[in-house]
Order: structure tokens, then sequence, then C-alpha cells
């Protein structure tokens, strides 16, 4: 049973296909691990064995000042990883698909040759210097001389221009001599005269003297080569197997071809191209395909018969003219170093461009027509012979039609007439000829009702146009009344009626009369009749019928419901939801597009539909939003308008998409450091030194090596320990961690290019030290503290009994000291008590008193008042009395009521009984104020006992106003304020 693999193209390979045996030989061959590289670099090389000759290979240029590099590149090579090295002026350059790095030699001289040995060395040399660069133990590339084993009397050997790997050594060519490094020594072989240039052809190396002639090397002498002598004298730039024969370019002679004893001149159709433009490398890319750089003219791709494929100068995309150095890599590609920068050549790929080198601009249509290749761009319609693209490498360049200078839109061929709609009118084309046959502008689309033949309608910015063939010609019949819309997507939905999608509105069903000069009713479809929404909705016609794309897939127009539903037959097919545009070929395949990408969903011979996408993803993001376009001429052909012009798709192109990728750990850096620990360009790599726990944030640079597409490449992630699974998908080359823990840990990177291959796990595995408090000294330290520790704890303990003895005595002195003192206090408690209730009853026997007192001073007042009442009525019947005896006797009772009521005798009583009530009060007083009188005394006296003026005034036997006049002289001798009560004070002092 054989085996299957898609290709692009989707061919079958079986067992008993040579070229499929190669092929699954190949894709085996690559899933083994670094091995047999130069076998897998064989086979991939002989898998690229077709080269385009329609467009523009894809080709991106490396800057010297960009890289930064030296101007010139004199050699490259790819090493069995997958990496690039560059003999650079600078010194030896590696590229690994994202990173540039520059490895100079001692002295900084100019790197002519490199060689990537299959002993992982990378070998090197410059002037009077031979040696090789090995990764060291932190990862570093490390240069090593070998010309001190070179013997001091050839140590001059100026510059060293070829490197070889032979079976028995490492072969040094410069112009004075061979070294031969092998067994860790170096044999010399003179030059009989001095060499030029080596080349290793079929495993044998061939080496050209400029004087003496071309000889072969046989182990440890040199062997005069017979029968091209004549060559001798002659500069040979490259010497190129082709099967048995070996071709020899020369530089000024051309290209011969050499079967081993006879020199015949390459029977090539461009022998001058080649003779005038200065071959100076060659290398074959293919057992019938070879590339050439020329020092005037870029680089040549030839077949076997010397017929050029194709033709790369400045004029379509190199930075420079002249080609030192050819080398292909793991994908059939080539880097091409040149005079002035590096550049990539895709030429293993079944996209090749139309852009600016070839005069063009954004693309929007294209169609083939009387041998023309017709092609519509923003700037107008340009054509070239569709026979001269096929065959002449140099004719890729497009003219322009006169007079369709503009934004061109679309064409359409009918009845042998090539319509194009322009954004100034419609226009027919003939040949290179252009007549404009509407002044209606914007020609969008065109269609031919289903019923009318002869007529040809064109939507346009805003109405619709009429076309009718009247005797073999299209005439213009004008604007068709009743309608005016922008009419980009036109699809028959019967007769005289057809669909029209509108990028805002939703779809429209226009009737039209018999005539097609008038639109006789419109209906408007939108999200109230079931579409999605009213805005990106396209219609087209595939399986002859109307298929409507909209942002949630597939919708068709139900009769029945007079309203749309989804199209599940198309969705059964077609499971891509975010489909915008849609076409079938001839063949019966459905090129689709969606916002970003393309495909093609391609027949199968049971029916089925099978989807490919793959080779469009390079053109991921080159479409023309809204306005994709594809044009599948056939099954070899197929052309995509892009951004920036047009690009060639081969349906048949043997490309493989399963290529092995490699993926790199190409730096881990001490983030708080900033500092560089490990590089390398390994797959599998351990950090010797343990790394501080105080540095445990770490950033990892990572890389894979695709060169086709490396600003595409994804990465995914795991740190053992650390994460839970796989990180997702993501372009960043870098990860970084913060606050790892201590130990080993494992860092894994894949890498994922473009077409969905996974690379395979790099991984690097680093120490971080514990932290200080883990050290094995720190456990030291902490048994000693510990033990320390106990011994105090001892100590305290001890020393904690002994003072919870003392304590307790002190308890016990203390509880004694403090019930001997509560015993005390509650004896001064009782006598306290004792003293209050003797207190209390002093005042409350001096508040009797206080009431005796008054009541007698009250019962003073009333017996003065009653006895002058009586003196006064005496006093008036003395005077109305005649009888003097009688008024004698009366005399006398006054004298007796006037000695009753003698204040001194009073006064006494009440002092007497005041004192004793008031003890001391008045003696303070008199102390206090010395000044005061016997009746300031007395006024005193009574307002302590709070008798109002006019008792006073009474017991005084004085009036109320003397009464005051005595109050206010009191005042001042007692040197009161205004403000202070006379009473107040009194009562208080």
């Amino acid at each position: 049973m054989g085996v299957k693999i898609v290709n692009s193209n989707f061919s079958i390979f079986t067992t008993n296909n040579a070229d499929g045996l190669k092929n699954i030989l190949h894709l085996q061959l690559r899933s083994l691990k670094y091995t047999l590289p130069v076998i897998l670099l064989v086979l991939s090389i002989h898998v690229a064995a077709q080269v385009k000759r329609i467009g523009i290979p894809f080709i991106r240029n490396y800057y010297p000042a960009e890289i930064p590099s030296g101007a010139q590149t004199w050699m490259i090579d790819i090493s069995k990883d997958g990496l690039a090295y560059f003999a650079n002026n600078d010194g030896v350059m590696e590229f690994d698909g994202l990173y540039w790095r520059t490895y100079p030699l001692p002295g900084g001289i100019v790197v002519r040759c490199v060689h990537t040995a299959s002993d992982g060395r990378i070998y090197a040399g410059g002037f009077n210097q031979i040696g090789y660069f090995i990764t060291d133990e932190g990862g570093l590339m490390r240069y090593k001389s070998l010309s001190e084993l070179v013997p001091k009397t050839n140590q001059n050997f100026g510059e060293v221009w070829k490197i070889h790997e032979l079976p028995y050594g490492i072969v040094f060519q410069s112009y004075k001599q061979l070294m031969i490094y092998s067994n860790g020594g170096v044999n010399i072989l003179k030059a009989p005269e001095s060499f030029h240039f080596s080349f290793l052809v079929n495993s044998e190396l061939y080496i050209n003297d400029q004087q003496e002639g071309l000889f072969r090397l046989a182990h440890d002498r040199l062997v005069k080569i017979p029968g091209v002598d004549l060559l001798k004298g002659q500069l040979i730039w490259a010497m190129i197997a082709k099967g048995n024969n070996i071709l020899i370019a020369t530089a000024d002679m051309g290209i011969f071809e050499f079967n081993g004893y006879q020199l015949t001149e390459w029977a090539s159709p461009n022998t001058d191209f080649f003779k005038n433009n200065q071959v100076y490398c060659g290398m074959a890319i293919s057992d019938d395909t070879y590339a050439f750089g020329t020092i005037q003219d870029g680089l040549v791709l030839c077949d076997s018969s010397g017929t050029i494929l194709q033709h790369i100068n400045i004029d379509k995309g190199l930075q420079n003219n002249t080609v030192l150095s050819i080398q292909i890599d793991q994908y059939g590609n080539l880097w091409l170093g040149l005079d002035n920068g590096i550049d990539y050549v895709e030429i293993n790929s079944p996209l090749t461009y139309f852009t600016d080198y070839s005069n063009l601009s954004a693309g929007y249509a294209a169609v083939l027509h009387d041998g023309l290749l017709y092609l519509a761009t923003n700037r107008g319609v340009f054509y070239q012979d569709w026979e001269k693209l096929q065959t002449n490498a140099a004719e890729q360049s497009f003219a322009i039609v006169p007079g369709t200078q503009g934004q061109a839109w679309d064409f359409k061929v009918v009845d042998g007439t090539l319509f194009c709609g322009h954004n100034s009118g419609i226009f027919t084309i003939d040949g290179t000829q252009a007549t404009k046959i509407s002044e209606v502008q914007g020609g969008w689309t065109f269609i031919q009702p289903e019923d009318r033949d002869d007529l040809l309608i064109c939507g346009t910015y805003t109405y619709l146009v009429k076309f009718e063939n009247v005797d073999g010609k299209w005439v213009d019949r004008g604007k068709i009344k009743g309608f005016m819309e922008s009419s980009r997507f036109l699809v028959n939905a019967g007769p005289q009626k057809i669909w029209m999608s509108h990028g805002y509105l939703g779809v429209f069903r226009i009737h039209f009369n018999e005539a097609y000069d008038s639109v006789t009713k419109i209906e408007i479809y939108n999200s109230n009749n079931g579409l999605p929404s009213d805005e990106n909705i396209n219609v087209f016609e595939v399986f002859n019928k109307a298929v409507f794309t909209t942002e949630k897939g597939f919708y068709e127009y139900d009769v029945r419901t007079n309203s749309f539903i989804p199209d599940e037959m198309m969705r059964n097919i077609f499971p891509q939801e975010s489909i915008q545009k849609i076409h079938r070929d001839e063949t019966g395949n459905i090129w689709y597009f969606t916002m970003n990408n393309a495909g093609v969903y391609r027949l199968q011979e049971d029916g089925t539909y099978f989807n490919l996408d793959v080779p469009f993803r390079e053109l991921e993001g080159r479409f023309i939003k809204y306005f994709q376009f594809v044009y599948p001429l056939n099954e070899d052909h197929v052309i995509f308008g892009i951004q920036d012009g047009f690009v060639h798709y081969s349906p048949k192109f043997p490309k493989n998409y399963q290529h092995g990728l490699t993926s790199f750990i190409r730096k881990t850096i001490l983030v708080s450091l900033d500092s560089t620990i490990y590089q390398s360009g390994k797959t599998e790599m351990t950090i010797s030194t343990p790394i501080p726990y105080k540095f445990n944030q770490l950033r990892f640079e990572f890389t894979a090596s695709d060169f086709e597409n490396p600003s595409s490449m994804q990465f995914s992630t795991f740190l053992e320990g650390f994460d839970s699974e796989w990180s997702a998908w993501q372009s960043r080359p870098v990860r970084e961690y913060t606050n790892l823990d201590h130990g080993f840990h494992t860092f894994r990177v894949k890498a994922r290019n473009i077409f969905g291959k996974e690379s395979n796990v790099s991984s690097v595995i680093f120490e971080i030290l514990p932290p200080w408090y883990l050290q094995w000294w720190a456990y030291v330290i902490y048994l000693l503290v510990i033990a320390v520790f106990i011994y105090m704890m001892a100590i305290y303990v001890r020393y904690r009994m002994e003072k919870s003895k003392r304590q307790e005595k002190e308890r016990q002195k203390r509880l004694f000291k403090e019930r001997e003192k509560q015993l005390q206090t509650e004896a001064l408690e009782a006598e306290k008590e004792v003293i209050r209730l003797r207190n209390e009853k002093l005042s409350a026997d001096m508040k009797q008193k206080d009431k005796e007192l008054a009541n007698n001073t009250m019962q003073m007042i009333q017996k003065s008042k009653s006895l002058i009442s009586i003196k006064k009525e005496l006093s008036k019947l003395a005077r109305e009395i005649n009888d003097e005896n009688i008024r004698h006797k009366t005399n006398l009772l006054i004298r007796k009521i006037n000695r009753e009521i003698d204040t001194e005798n009073q006064w006494e009583v009440f002092e007497s009984h005041f004192e004793s009530v008031h003890e001391e009060f008045l003696k303070r007083l008199k102390a206090e104020f010395p000044d005061l009188t016997p009746r300031e005394m007395k006024l005193c006296a009574y307002l302590r006992l709070n008798i109002s003026s006019k008792e006073i005034a009474t017991l005084m036997n004085i009036s109320t106003r003397g009464v005051e006049i005595s109050r206010y002289r009191l005042r001042k001798k007692l040197r009161l304020s205004h403000d202070t009560n006379l009473t107040e004070f009194i009562m208080t002092f």
C-alpha cells in the first residue's frame, strides 16, 4: 500500500514513484534529531528541483546598517541545526531566524570563508588566520586559532579564501598553499605557482592554479587535470556538478562543461550574458537547476541547458548587483552575500510576485485575453504577453494600457470583447488600445441576464448601465431607469431579476421590464428578513445558485417565506463561518477569502472537498480588505491581488511545508543585573554554575530557524515546577519569571511556524541556590542557636523557679502588709465615721441653736416692736393728759419701757447666744477688720443670720435708710468690690 502525501498541488506520491520516495525519505529523516544532516540537506535541495519562471520570488533584504554588519559577505554556510553563518568583513555572522550575532576574528580581520563542520565547529579563515569557533561551557562562542599549528616558515600564507571538509580533515586554501587540519596538526601543500580558488565537486577537491591550471587533491598531493589546458591562466570562479560532468565558470570566457577528459563551451543560449556579466560564484540547487551570482547583473537561475529560469537583480529587489556568495538553506531557498548587504531569495515557493519591481501597484483584477495578461490596479490597466511571462525571465514587467490611468476595478470578457470597469467610466480593450464606451463613473462589475445573451449590465457607483450587442458590436444604451444605488456584487435571480448586495443596506432583488431599460420593482432584504445583519453581506453564484456570505456563515433565499435562512448545504461543505468572498473555478475548486487570509476547497475524485490554506498563509494581511481577488487562470496558474501588486501561485509546485523546524534557547539573563549567564545555539543545555537565590528573576530569549517567515513564528513555553501547562502560542520570543524557588528547574520552549509545523522542544536546566537562610552553614548556625537556646532555657527555667520562690515570699509579705494596711484603713475609716457622726451631731446642734438664736432674735424684734408701739401710745397719751400726776406716772412707764428696749442689754444677750452658735466669728471679723465699730459688728452679726434690712432697723432702733447707709459703710471697710454680695461674704467668712 502506498503512502499518501498531500502537498500544495495535491500530488500523490507512492513508494513506487522515485520522486515520492525521496519525499517520504526526506520527511522521515527530518523527524530524526540531528542525524545525517548532510543527507537531509541534499534531499531537501533535491526536492526543490523546480524553479518558477513567472513572477519574482519574494526577496528579504538585510541591510548592513540594520544587522549590523560589514558591507561584503564572502561565503555563506548552513549548520546542521539550521543556523546560517556568513563570512563577513566584520567577522563571522550568525543568524537564527530572529537574531544576528557577530563573532570577530583576532585583530578584527576580514573573514573570507566559513564552514560549518559535521563536528559542530564553525571553521573560519582570514588574513594569516585559520581556526574555529566552538561553544564553551557558558554557551558562548569562543575562537580557537589553528595558525600556531602551521609551521613558522609557512605562517605568512595571506588571505584564506576557501574551507572544505574532507573525510581526512579540514582543508584551508589560500593563494600560497593548502593547509590540511587533521589529528591535531596542520599539513602544508604549497601552490605550484599561485592558487586562485578551490571547489568541492562530487566529493573531489579541485584547485585552480593561476599559472599551471587545474589540479585535484589526492589526499596529500596535487594531481594535474588533463584536458583543460584551455583554462590555463584563467580565473575560475565556480565549478558545479552537472550529473557526472562539471560546469566551470570563468571570469571572462563564460562557462564550460567538462566530462572528465574533454572541455567544451556550455551550449547555453545565454553564453553572452555569462561572459559579459562575469560569473563570480555558483552552485547546483538541484540535479538540473543551477544558480550563478554575477558581478555585473545579480543572480540567474538556469536549467541544465543554460536557459535562464529567473534573473534577479537590483531592478527586481536585490540590494546590489554584485553577488559574492550563494548558499541554499534547509528550506531550498537561497542566501546571497552581496557586495553590500545580504539577501534572502525564496525560490522554493509556489508564490511569486508582480509588485513595484514589475511596475505595478495595488491589484484588483486580472484576466487573460488574446494572449495578453491584463491586470487592474489603482494606477490603471497594465498588460504583458503571457507567453513571454512564462518563458522569458527578463520579461517580468508590465506596461500600462494608454488611456486607462486611474483606478481600474474589474474585467469581463463577453463574446470576445474585453470590458473594463474603471473609476472614470467603462472601457473596452483590444490589444493595447482602450476605448471608453460609457462616461458613467465607477464601473464595479458586469453581469449578463440569464434570459438575454445580447445584453450586458454594468454595476457602477450610482447606476446600472445597459449595453446591447447589435450586429456583433456592443452599444451603450445608457442608464437603467428606476434604480440609483452602488452595485458592486450582481448575481442573476431569474428572468428579468438580479440580486445585488450592498455593503451597508443589505440585499436588493431588482426586477426589470422586458427590455431591461427600467426597474419595475425593488425588494430589500436585511436583518428584518432573516439575515444576521444589514452590513458586509456579499452575493456570489456557486453551484448555479445565489449564495450569500455573511459574518455568520452562508445564507440562501427561501421562496416559501420570502426571507433568508442558513444555507445548510454550503455550511456542511464549507464549515468556515468567516468566509467573505467565494469563487468557483472551471474545475470545480472553490476559492475563498476571509478578512485576512485565503484558501481553496479542492474538489476530490470522490466529490468531497479538501480545504487547503497552507500555501497562502504567507499572504496573511497582504490582501486588500473588502477587495480580495483571485483569478484561477487554469490548473497551473492562479493570480491573487494584494496591496502592492499581484501574486502568482503555481498549484503544482512541489513545496514541502513540513520541513523540520529547530528551536533554540539563545540567552538566559539575570534580570536584576541585566547580565547574560548563558548564551548558546544548542537545543539542550545545562547551566553548570548555580544561580544565587537573590537573582531568582530570569529572562529567557529563544528563537527558531525559520528563514522564510521569521516574523510569523510563534512560541510556547513551559517551566517545570512553576507552570501547570504549556503557555498559549505567542509571537514574543521572550519569557520572564520572577521569585523562582530554589532547586533545579528545566525551562522548555517549542516553536510553530506559519504553516503550523511545530519544532523540537529545546530545554535548559539550571539550579537556583537556596537563600542564605537555607544554606548548610545556616543549618549549622541553626543547630548552634538551638543548643544555646536550650541551654539558656534551662538556665532561664532555673532562674524562673528561684525567682518564683522569691516572688512567692515577697507576695506573702506583701499580702501580710496589705492585710495590715487594710486593717489600719478599716480602723481609720471607723474613726472617720465616728468623727462624721460627731460632726453631724454638732452640725445638728448648731442648726438647733441657730434656730433658737433666730427665734430669740425674732422674739426680741417682736418685743422691741411691741414696746416701741406702747411707748408711742403712752407718749401720745401723756401729751393729751392734763393731770400732772397721771402724766408723771405715764412718763415713768415710758422710762421703764426705754430701759426694756435698751439695745446694749439686748445686744449682750444676743452676742452671748450668737457666739455660742457661730464660734469665733466676731473675733475673726474683728481681727481681720480691726477698724469696725460695735454697731458695724452688730450689723455683721445680723447679716450672718440673714436678717432683712427692715428687721435689722428694728433691732438697732434705726430707720431702714440708716441700715442701708450702715451697709454701705460696712462694704467700704470690708473692701468689697461692687459685684461682691455683702450678705454672701459675711455668711461665708
